[in-house]
């Protein structure tokens, strides 16, 4: 795991200040390439082949091919023997050179054979161009900014900032994330003209011209093999090739279904003992102790837990912010942050990590008004009346039915409600100037499969992977997502909506494939807690409370022409005195002013 950068004119004391700004993304290693046309700067984490073979920028044979790669490709060792036929001399063990020898045999169309993640950049020199490269589902970012000078591309916003771009704030995507909960689900970002290379494409730059175009090179293929045999043994084999590593593994574990899957098939895997490490809250509504602690029961590991105080917060939340370079949802990625941080200070360079099952799966219960929708389309009442009573017989709440309801109002109804009983904070005016005719896509009445394709590619994954990549990656480790495996995705999303959710239950066939992976105690939970900060007693801090107020009441805070001063600051007082629980709007506005100050004020 890496960093990379690069620019398309040579620079070696600006490539050399930019591989500085990455260098929590490689601490082992650095190094620069240079000529007439381009600079390439990497930073290395090394993970595969520690020896100085592994050194990038890398180049085949002859130098007329080069690389410098941002991730891990599980399956190299099977291309590799593949070009050895075919008479190619590779003169390291690392999975870079074969990305080098597969794009000298079969050009971009090698893209598609690897599965791994990655962000990497090709210099063709007989070509005269770059090729910028994104793994299928984004789980490495990318970010390019073109401008009179060419192209600046890099693993981090903050690295392009280094090279006196012309940028501010994007006011389009600012007002998105405050009034609707999207981010990077389009290929702006929060700073204007800097852009997300987006999950499964290609962006081809001549270095003559100056021309470039971003082509997709990959779209989900139908599997067939979906029953919950075929899902066990594709997770169990998607973990095994996670490990691939000439370093230890360990896993992040939350005690939920995804997490415990992982660590308990690890324990069958690895031949020592590992660690993992979870965050714990104080909140008993959020607290999932006793389920950690039940699989380190069943497993050969040692735990490491951490937790959140208000001091840690109040000293961290400003690192942790221009870490993560744009705003987030909700306190949740802090907590992700200190796990990482803990994970960092014992050792620890590679981790297993639970995200994506949910979202390819069904793992949440507002799905399940995609499935109503569905059943009401295809007139399967008595079916879609069984579903809702279950779900509440189930769950004990009418959440996903309310929606249906919601869903199935015209969209100014909607967008009238919405804006008179839930968003009453936000500028609406300022809305409705920037972002005209949009809404939040989930509102739409869309079947469950389109949803969760959506999911993964649009609303849910592209952020939650973000944030798995920076937070893991400011503190040196390389985070891995087995159920972001191309094959398990595809299987996935090639399952019919009713083997998703069933019975008023999520996850239907997922469930049945890792039954015999699990230790009972996390088999038969039947809450989902998620990974929750406890954000509504953090905000209630006499300490918090106080750094809260000397924010919102600051000139610069009541001036954002985001949102309406008054009724947020109303919202801020009920939380701190305990009348309301507004916890998620309270830490976005404190996210996007604290984000204003480190990168623009």
């Amino acid at each position: 795991m890496c960093g990379i950068n690069g620019i398309t004119w040579p620079d070696e004391n600006l490539i050399r200040a930019m591989n500085d700004k990455t260098r929590n993304r490689g601490p082992d290693d650095s190094g620069v390439l240079l000529d007439e046309n381009i600079s390439l700067g990497h930073r290395r984490l090394s993970i595969i082949d520690l020896s100085p073979k592994g050194h990038q920028p890398m180049s085949n044979e002859d130098d007329t091919v080069w690389i410098v790669f941002n991730g891990e490709i599980y399956n190299f060792q099977e291309i590799k023997d593949k070009l050895l036929k075919k008479g190619h001399v590779f003169k390291s063990h690392t999975d870079t050179e074969v990305i080098i020898h597969s794009y000298e045999e079969w050009g971009t169309d090698s893209f598609d054979m690897f599965n791994g993640m990655w962000a990497f950049c090709i210099y063709d020199k007989k070509r005269n161009q770059l090729i910028l490269s994104r793994d299928r589902f984004g789980i490495k970012p990318l970010y390019y900014h073109v401008d009179g000078r060419g192209l600046i591309f890099s693993s981090m916003i903050s690295a392009i900032l280094s090279c006196d771009v012309k940028t501010k704030p994007n006011d389009r995507a600012i007002m998105q994330y405050l009034a609707y909960n999207l981010a990077q689900h389009k290929e702006y970002t929060f700073f204007e003209n800097i852009f997300s290379l987006q999950p499964g494409c290609f962006l081809k730059w001549d270095l003559k011209s100056k021309d470039y175009s971003v082509k997709k090179w990959y779209s989900p293929k139908v599997r067939f093999d979906t029953d919950s045999q075929a899902l066990h043994d594709t997770l169990i084999e998607s973990i095994r090739t996670h490990t691939v590593a000439d370093v230890p593994i360990g896993s992040c574990l939350s005690g939920g279904l995804d997490s415990s899957a992982i660590v308990c098939t690890l324990n069958q895997i690895l031949k020592y003992p590992f660690y993992t490490f979870s965050f714990v809250a104080a909140d008993p509504s959020l607290d999932e102790s006793k389920y950690i602690l039940e699989v380190g029961r069943q497993t050969n590991t040692k735990q490491y837990f951490t937790r959140l105080s208000d001091d840690d917060f109040l000293r961290e939340v400003e690192d942790f912010i221009i870490s993560l370079e744009e705003p987030v949802m909700s306190l949740s990625p802090y907590a992700q942050y200190r796990v990482m941080k803990l994970a960092h200070e014992q050792g620890a360079k590679v981790l297993l990590d639970g995200q994506g099952s949910d979202e390819i799966f069904a793992g949440y219960v507002y799905y399940f008004a995609y499935l109503y929708i569905d059943l009401l389309r295809h007139f399967k009442l008595i079916r879609l009346a069984r579903e809702m009573f279950l779900y509440v017989r189930n769950f004990k709440n009418c959440f996903p039915i309310a929606m249906f309801a919601f869903m199935l109002l015209p969209k100014k109804i909607q967008s009238v409600i919405w804006k008179k009983s839930i968003n009453t904070w936000i500028n609406h005016k300022l809305l409705y100037n920037l972002c005209p005719n949009e809404s939040d896509p989930r509102w739409d009445r869309k079947p469950l499969d389109e949803i969760l394709r959506l999911t993964l590619f649009s609303t849910a994954i592209p952020h939650l992977l973000s944030w798995e990549d920076k937070n893991s990656m400011r503190w040196s480790i390389e985070s891995r997502v087995p159920f972001l495996d191309v094959n398990l995705v595809e299987i996935a999303l090639s399952q019919p909506p009713e083997s998703k959710l069933k019975d008023g239950r999520t996850k239907a066939t997922y469930k049945e494939a890792i039954a015999d992976i699990l230790p009972a105690m996390i088999r038969d939970r039947k809450d989902k807690i998620g990974f929750a900060a406890p954000a509504k007693d953090l905000f209630k801090s006499p300490k918090v409370a106080d750094f809260l107020r000397n924010i919102f009441y600051s000139d610069s805070f009541k001036n954002r022409p985001y949102w309406k001063w008054k009724t947020v600051a109303k919202k801020l007082a009920e939380q701190i005195e305990g009348k309301k629980n507004n916890e998620q709007v309270i830490w976005k506005c404190l996210n996007i002013e604290l984000w204003l100050r480190a990168y623009f004020d």
